[in-house]
């Protein structure tokens, strides 16, 4: 059996009122009950409801139970609470969880004090994750890792000339022939350039054959 005391001189109302009538903070499916005869199974005021998954009653002589909700009871908190000394007992039965034991000291403090907040019926925030060395390596390495850089822009990428024969003429020079100057007209020079490029590459084509062809090579030359 555990016990806890709260640092009250004067006991005070419990959170729920002397007559039990306010619900409990936080709670649900609440409900309030009086008897005309007070007796020791039943004190003139209780109080019962749900705290999550939890079943709570209590009762105006400071005594109070927490159970699962559910059939499966396997298990029971009995809450007992002294005004002058403001001490609880919590006498657990059964193998309650954690949180049930803090809530069931909750209870007791409603019990005996009035200053009681739905909040307090929450949750303890679990702590922040503590980065370690290892965490702060795998964040640098990974800001510090550049990105790869983009392929050189080739071929029909880099050329901006009028005329599909234009363009020809310039992949040839690139390509290492001799077509003459670039201004789209298909001379001699061009043809001998179209020639020696066909002998080779091993195509015999089309202006826009030999387009495709000096493109597709000049750029696998790049990569």
């Amino acid at each position: 059996m555990s016990q806890f005391y709260l640092a009250t001189a004067v006991m005070a109302a419990p959170c729920v009122s002397a007559t039990f009538d306010r619900p409990l903070p936080g709670a649900t499916d609440v409900v309030s009950f009086v008897t005309d005869v007070p007796s020791v199974q039943f004190p003139a005021f209780w109080q019962q409801g749900h705290i999550g998954e939890f079943s709570y009653k209590i009762f105006s002589n400071a005594e109070g139970v927490l159970r699962p909700t559910g059939p499966a009871q396997d298990w029971s908190i009995e809450i007992s609470c002294d005004g002058p000394t403001q001490a609880c007992d919590l006498g657990p039965e059964g193998a309650p969880t954690e949180d049930a034991l803090r809530i069931a000291s909750i209870l007791g403090q409603c019990l005996i004090h009035a200053d009681i907040d739905k909040t307090d019926f929450m949750p303890p925030a679990e702590p922040a994750p503590v980065s370690t060395p290892e965490d702060v390596a795998d964040v640098i390495d990974v800001q510090a890792t550049p990105n790869p850089a983009p392929k050189l822009s080739c071929g029909l990428f880099i050329i901006n000339e009028a005329t599909d024969e234009a363009v020809m003429q310039r992949l040839l020079v690139m390509a290492g022939s001799d077509p003459g100057p670039v201004d789209g007209f298909l001379g001699p020079r061009t043809f001998r350039a179209m020639d020696n490029f066909v002998v080779d590459s091993g195509w015999a084509t089309s202006v826009d054959e030999v387009i495709i062809l000096l493109d597709k090579l000049l750029c696998e030359h790049a990569e």
